[in-house]
């Protein structure tokens, strides 16, 4: 993977790996977008906006609960991205209110 991605390149390769870990009634409500790391206002970042390492979130709304990932590593990868990004999803999940203490199995990659 490149050093600098766009947005729009980097949801494409995140989205099918979070919605893979959703049952379907939850993944109709799904709402992702990235962040400028350490935006506390979660400004969505437009589409053409350039994502380098670590300069990104991914934010989640689910079935109206609100998560995030840390910081996306873009230099390790397209494996390492989804990797991270689903690590810190199944955690959310294990503490959201509509799945508390299940732990979804991470999609083979």
């Amino acid at each position: 993977m490149p050093e600098i991605m766009e947005v729009r390149d980097v949801l494409a390769v995140i989205r099918p790996a979070v919605l893979a870990m959703l049952h379907p009634h939850e993944a109709v409500t799904l709402q992702l977008f990235l962040i400028e790391a350490g935006d506390s206002s979660w400004t969505p970042l437009q589409d053409d906006d350039v994502v380098i390492d670590t300069s990104a979130m991914a934010r989640w709304e689910i079935l109206g609960e609100d998560g995030g990932s840390s910081s996306l590593w873009i230099e390790g990868g397209a494996e390492q991205l989804v990797a991270d990004v689903q690590s810190d999803l199944q955690d959310f999940i294990a503490e959201s209110g509509f799945a508390w203490g299940e732990l979804r199995p991470l999609p083979p990659r």
